[in-house]
């Protein structure tokens, strides 16, 4: 039976125009559609093969129909195991799948898993596909409207069917909805309507946890201001933002907020004439207007007149600061004067768009009276110090202390500083190792949990083994002395390299790369679990696999004296390393040995040591020293970070941190992983010049680098020129002190900071011009070398197989929106890895000075200004790899008299966080002396083999390359004279065949310890 049409719209980029479809689907109605209680006569025959745990209790005191706003604001609440015989209408699920998709994965969870519990009895009924309960859209209704009528109209549908079919009286039918005139309707059609609260507390009033999860719509205290006492503004109507946004007075954009950094924001707005960015400074947190960072929001520009500059206080976020600080004004200037002074563009927030917020995790602020019971209103601290304090009801105050919490933001009135919000989940206890890394993960949104067993099952079962079709189809290397070099422990290995000398006099060089796509097909559950995490993640003390650690550390590692398949890059070079030809192969590989960096080292260390493996590493170490001179010479930068490593006593704790050191062998390998890299770039391109997975690095804003050379310029040395990377280059270069051998490093690791972060991109999204890789100095690069780790490398590995005709073409790796989303969500989980790790390392530096907490004295060390703001500085201390600030209230005689880069002396306190919150130590930065150092310029010397890499700065927050910044000497010719060598006779190849055991298990929780790249974001370009 045929019941009416429903109308959607769909929205789609194509070729950068906007395309708006309109849809229209017909409905058609039946009446075999089952009420999913079990035991029901009428419905048996139609709900017949489903389980018990799959429909509602028919022994159940009530069923549930919660609408759509109940579920997205109490997600939290349904997801209770005392949330029980919930029905899910069509219209509800569809509704809460357009406006918010984390809310609704969660859901599905919910139906699609009911054995996960099976007292809880979800169950989706097809309203708007059944002949009593589909609603058309009536003349002037709005959809809302239109959509509660339907929960309506469903809610009685059941009433009368459980009252008089199924012969159920006894089953109450609560609709669940927080809108007034719903609940009103409803109860003028004899339905039983609630607010979940009131649910809660009618049906569930003991039970003090799901109390708290339930957002609380109405405070449970007096304590607020008055509505005449409003801090904020009332955010405009749909009515009023839609008028303005036509009227190009109001703007879209989402607000990006820094650092530690809550009283300002910054939404970046697109012009459409200049396809150029405006970026607005919204300056208070009276203008934020109860905004915070990732919102999408809407902002009115003020006039230039209104503009002003970004805050130069060091400010806590204590929740009663005032509105607005005396900031300066361009009152009279016109705009070109005004941006001449370095006034920016300010906006004010009008309107809260869309809300990403998830859960925040931090700890309570409150020592409560160990005898109070009744419910308490306390303050939640995140551990983002960009967020405001959440104010919150609990009666659970003792069960909270000492603890790691989630919070959520309920709502946020205008009548007070801080916002309402509910304790999701109890983490585990402060300081706990595991719990504090499950919040790292949790804060940066890196998933973390373990793998289904529907992506389980796609690995291989039972003895593994190379297979007799693949030894036919792939080219063999197991007579070749192919080796591995990595960190020490490692075990994800995904790359191997051989180097064998010709009989013509050249050298015939394989990167051997882990053949991660034979194990994972496309479309696989396995492969979509890969593209939802997009990387691995390396945290101080453990790995979060993107793939399962049968893949990562077994079938595809290329661990040594096992045979493994590969995806191979083979050259013919000269002896001077020009490319003769190249090849791209699939492989079978036997490596002779998983080395780490420093066997190897002492290998081509040893001149005595003339075995073939020794021979082979150290040909490819004297080519790896080619192309990188080759690279500095063409403008690649040698840039730095802070990396530091930790040691640890036996009980795993961290007892010391140290900087990191850089050896030879290390370079030798990101090398050959970057020609790898740049060889495949090529071939895919050439092959897909629409479609093809690259990477590019822009150059360096205008003016990114203007308050970096004002520093320069006070401390008498010469300016960074940002004309090209390598005028840059040789700038950097210029910019070393023989006095302070430290500084040059500082200056580079400060000129990463300002450098944009380097992308994934499908190469039709730009010109071929805009490519480049400006940190690396390519015209063309991507991804290849490190399948296991990242899905960036995936795509690459399956577009490099269509290009040699050796697999067929993806459907999806050939569609600009489909790449357009992919490389937004590598580019996304990427910098969250980088924020990961980061966090991981910040968590281990308080470990080290927790050990201090007994009253022992922290050794004064040297440090280094980076920033003068109006009432301190930021300074950073190399030996711990720490900034802080130094107040001028607790140094005065230093007020005034500091410059950016000037050298000190710095004595660090610690302050124990409360309730032993390690994460919460307190390092108060002094600042004793500064040390009087007369710059003198100097150029720096001749290459040396320790000199870093340079390596794309992956963010302002986390730049990349840890090593020592000595460069070579660029412009100049480094390779005059070549040695023949005589070729080495052929090993004979190997017969022999492994077997891999595989067994589909559960994942650990807590991988290794010793991760590949773990100690740096050094190979984020290898």
């Amino acid at each position: 039976m045929f019941g009416g049409k429903k109308s959607f719209f769909n929205t789609r980029k194509l070729g950068g125009k906007l395309s708006v479809t309109k849809q229209v689907k017909k409905i058609y109605l039946r009446t075999d559609i089952p009420c999913g209680c079990d035991g029901c006569g009428p419905c048996c025959e139609h709900q017949e093969g489903k389980q018990s745990t799959e429909l509602l209790d028919g022994d159940a005191a009530v069923f549930l129909i919660p609408d759509t706003n109940v579920i997205l604001h109490n997600i939290d609440a349904i997801e209770s195991p005392d949330i029980r015989n919930v029905i899910v209408l069509d219209t509800v699920l569809g509704e809460v799948k357009g406006l918010n998709r984390g809310a609704y994965d969660r859901l599905a969870k919910l139906i699609k898993e009911p054995n996960t519990d099976a007292s809880k009895h979800f169950f989706v009924f097809s309203n708007e596909n059944h002949r009593d309960t589909a609603c058309q859209q009536e003349a002037g209704e709005s959809m809302n409207d239109c959509n509660d009528r339907a929960i309506r109209t469903a809610a009685r549908w059941y009433r009368l069917h459980l009252d008089e079919a199924s012969k159920k009286p006894h089953i109450k039918i609560i609709v669940l909805t927080h809108d007034k005139a719903n609940k009103e309707k409803a109860e003028e059609m004899g339905l039983l309507a609630m607010s979940i609260s009131d649910y809660v507390k009618e049906y569930h009033g003991n039970n003090t946890n799901l109390i708290d999860r339930v957002q609380n719509s109405v405070p449970l205290t007096s304590e607020r201001r008055k509505p005449g006492d409003a801090i904020f503004e009332t955010y405009l109507t749909p009515q009023q933002l839609e008028k303005g946004i036509r009227g190009e007075q109001i703007f879209k954009g989402p607000l990006r907020q820094t650092g530690s950094n809550l009283h300002e924001g910054f939404v970046s707005i697109k012009n459409k004439e200049s396809r150029t960015f405006t970026e607005y400074l919204i300056s208070s947190r009276v203008d934020l207007n109860r905004c915070i960072d990732g919102d999408l929001v809407a902002i009115q520009p003020f006039p230039v007149s209104e503009w002003t500059k970004p805050s130069r206080l060091l400010r806590s976020r204590k929740g009663d600061e005032k509105g607005k600080e005396n900031k300066p004004r361009a009152e009279s200037l016109s705009e070109e004067e005004a941006k001449k002074e370095g006034f920016q563009p300010t906006a004010k927030i009008v309107a809260l768009v869309e809300n990403k917020r998830k859960p925040f995790c931090g700890s309570i602020m409150f020592d409560p009276d160990e005898s109070s019971s009744s419910v308490e209103r306390v303050l939640f601290r995140p551990m983002k110090s960009n967020i405001p304090y959440i104010s919150i009801a609990t009666r659970q105050v003792l069960q909270y202390k000492g603890k790691r919490l989630q919070v959520v933001i309920d709502s946020w009135s205008e009548c007070n500083w801080n916002p309402d919000g509910h304790v999701v989940r109890i983490l585990g206890d402060i300081g706990d190792k595991d719990v504090e890394a499950e919040v790292i993960l949790l804060e940066n949104d890196v998933p973390h949990y373990q793998f289904s067993q529907e992506v389980l099952d796609c690995l291989p079962v039972g003895e593994w083994r190379v297979e007799d079709d693949q030894v036919a189809v792939r080219k063999d290397f197991r007579d070749k002395n192919v080796v591995s070099v990595d960190p020490p422990g490692c075990k994800d290995i995904d790359d191997a390299l051989h180097c064998e000398r010709l009989p013509n006099g050249n050298l015939e060089v394989g990167v051997h790369i882990a053949d991660v796509t034979h194990f994972m097909k496309e479309g696989t559950a396995l492969d979509l679990e890969a593209s939802k995490r997009c990387t691995s993640v390396y945290l101080v003390d453990r790995r979060i696999d993107m793939l399962p650690k049968l893949l990562t550390e077994n079938l595809c590692s290329l661990v040594g004296n096992e045979e493994r398949y590969t995806f191979s890059v083979v050259w013919e070079l000269t002896q001077d390393c020009n490319v003769v030809n190249v090849n791209f192969t699939k492989g079978i590989i036997r490596s002779r040995s998983a080395m780490s960096y420093y066997t190897a080292q002492e290998m081509v260390d040893d001149p005595s040591n003339d075995t073939p493996i020794a021979t082979s590493l150290k040909d490819l170490l004297r080519l790896s020293k080619i192309l990188k001179a080759r690279r500095i010479e063409a403008g690649a930068l040698t840039l730095a970070s802070q990396e530091m490593k930790f040691t640890s006593d036996g009980q795993n704790n961290a007892t010391d941190v140290q900087e990191y050191v850089h050896i030879p062998t290390m370079s030798m390998i990101e090398e050959f992983m970057l020609f790898a890299n740049v060889a495949v770039a090529k071939k895919i391109h050439d092959s897909f010049p629409q479609w093809a997975c690259l990477r590019r690095h822009p150059a360096p804003s205008d003016g990114s680098m203007d308050s970096l050379n004002e520093a320069l310029a006070a401390q008498k040395m010469p300016p960074l020129s940002l004309k090209s990377s390598l005028d840059l280059a040789n700038s950097l270069d210029q910019c070393n002190d023989k006095n302070d051998p430290y500084f040059n490093k500082l200056v580079r690791m400060l000129a990463t900071r300002c450098m944009q972060q380097a992308k994934y991109f499908s190469s039709g999204e730009f010109d071929k011009s805009l490519y480049w890789h400006y940190g690396l100095a390519m015209e063309i690069y991507t991804h290849f070398t490190s399948p296991i780790r990242r899905f960036a490398d995936v795509i690459v590995h399956r577009q490099l197989a269509a290009a040699i005709g050796i697999g067929k073409r993806s459907d999806q790796h050939m569609d600009a929106d489909a790449m357009l989303e992919l490389t937004t969500t590598m580019n996304t989980r990427n910098t969250a890895a980088q924020h990961a790790g980061r966090d991981s390392r910040n968590l281990y530096i308080g470990f080290v000075f927790d050990n201090y907490k007994d009253g022992r004295e922290i050794p004064e060390e040297d440090g280094y200004v980076i920033r003068i703001l109006d009432n301190g500085v930021v300074v950073m201390v190399p030996r711990y790899g720490t900034e802080g600030v130094c107040f001028f209230d607790e140094c005065p005689q230093f007020s005034g008299k500091l410059s950016q880069l000037d050298k000190v002396r710095v004595k660090i306190t610690l302050r124990p966080g409360t309730h032993g919150d390690i994460a919460r130590n307190k390092l108060l930065y002094e600042i004793t002396s500064v040390i009087g150092v007369v710059r003198v310029p100097e150029a720096l010397q001749a290459p040396t083999d320790e000199a870093a890499d340079a390596n794309e700065p992956p963010s302002e927050i986390s730049p990349c390359n840890p090593e020592p910044v000595a460069s070579k000497k660029r412009v100049k010719k480094v390779v005059k004279k070549v040695t023949k060598v005589k070729p080495s006779a052929k090993g004979s190849k190997k017969s022999t065949t492994t077997k891999t055991k595989c067994k589909r298990q559960p994942e650990e929780e807590k991988p290794a310890k010793h991760a590949k790249h773990e100690d740096s974001d050094s190979g984020d370009d290898v």
